[in-house]
């Protein structure tokens, strides 16, 4: 996960930019799915724009993602390879008189996702995945992380809900930029389809890192609007509901098959 120091931030700030770096696994939704690509086809998703905005007394910080990119190929019928980018990235830190704004292009990403169980009411996969640096404008932290997401599946009240879920155990650069340490994330969707075009979603995440970053726990809703057999697009907003979370997260993200 990208996770760029702006000169000294606060943890509550540095931590924020966490929401911009997660939306590299562009999807429905923030919680991955273990469904796979099929060989010879084709998933891109994008985050379209993303908007973090983060305030605290005299500090302020606000993100902007756009063109944030994943594309996937199926290698077997459970099996798929993942590749991502983050095409523009724009962070402004703000504290009493003091500025900090940085714009580049953002980090490269190799995922993988193999899905070892499937039932009638349930799958499960594992996605190890790595972040390549190669930002510009200084808005990553130059350093190779990576991590292992386990996201399941399972529908409840007779189909009703589909209930996606996912834990995410990375190795991410540590604030004092001398070492690594692990980050727990957890995230957690309830998704109701009303009409073959339109599904809703509640989606709930917490994340945690094993010293330097507290507690940051978000809730977000988002409704899902099928195009055409190819293209869907998903409009979510996320807040935060500790202070160290960020404020505001709204996205826009498309999805095209081919």
């Amino acid at each position: 996960m990208n996770r760029p120091s702006l000169l000294r931030l606060s943890r509550r700030s540095a931590l924020a930019i966490f929401a911009i770096a997660s939306t590299c696994v562009a999807q429905a939704q923030y919680t991955e799915v273990p469904a796979t690509v099929a060989p010879g086809r084709f998933l891109l998703e994008a985050d379209a724009l993303s908007l973090v905005v983060d305030r605290e007394d005299t500090e302020k910080f606000t993100a902007v993602g756009a063109g944030l990119l994943l594309v996937t190929t199926g290698l077997a019928s459970n099996w798929d390879i993942q590749v991502g980018a983050e095409l523009f990235i724009s962070q402004r830190y703000e504290s009493g008189g003091f500025t900090d704004r940085r714009t580049g292009f953002g980090d490269l990403y190799v995922r993988t996702k193999w899905r070892f169980h499937e039932s009638d009411w349930a799958s499960v996969a594992i996605l190890p995945y790595a972040k390549i640096p190669a930002n510009s404008g200084d808005v990553g932290n130059d350093s190779v992380e990576g991590g292992v997401i386990v996201p399941w599946e399972t529908y409840v009240l007779g189909g009703f809900l589909t209930i996606n879920s996912m834990l995410d155990v990375s190795f991410i650069r540590n604030a004092n930029d001398d070492g690594y340490e692990t980050l727990f994330y957890f995230s957690s969707s309830a998704t109701k389809q009303f009409t073959r075009f339109l599904s809703l979603y509640a989606e709930l995440d917490a994340s945690k890192s094993r010293s330097s970053y507290p507690w940051q726990t978000t809730l977000g809703v988002g409704a899902y609007l099928t195009i055409s057999d190819h293209l869907s697009w998903d409009l979510a907003m996320y807040r935060g509901l500790n202070r160290n979370a960020p404020d505001w997260n709204p996205v826009v993200r498309v999805n095209y098959g081919f």
